[in-house]
């Protein structure tokens, strides 16, 4: 598929911790209307979706309440904070993140999908 690099979307960090994941300065304004996300995987391509919705979306009663989650949003940094889905993610994965380290990844948003796109393969 082709991409084109998009200079407002590149340079976007996912850090995954023990029990949160954490999104950089680069991707905060992606979760500016944001009152839930929701995760996806795709193990064939090693990419984490996290779509981002509003309050409205939500309210609406199209997406399972189960399959949401609340994120913590400051000046410097967006949280998801879930030891149940970071415990998903490693075991999907085959992850290994020691206690208190992290492992770090290439994210960005992607327009059509409405997501943020973690790739599992871009370790760095």
């Amino acid at each position: 598929m082709l991409e084109f690099y998009d200079q407002n979307n590149g340079g976007g960090l996912a850090s995954i911790y023990e029990r949160h994941i954490s999104f950089n300065t680069k991707l905060i304004r992606f979760f500016d209307d944001c009152y839930k996300v929701r995760v996806g995987i795709d193990k064939e391509v090693n990419k984490i979706y996290v779509f981002i919705y509003d309050k409205d979306h939500v309210e609406g009663g199209e997406i399972p309440e189960s399959s949401l989650l609340g994120i913590q949003v400051s000046k410097s940094y967006v949280r998801i904070s879930s030891k149940q889905l970071v415990d998903y993610i490693r075991s999907n994965f085959n992850l290994d993140i020691p206690k208190k380290e992290f492992l770090q990844f290439d994210a960005s948003y992607n327009e059509a999908k409405k997501a943020i796109i973690i790739d599992i393969g871009g370790k760095r």
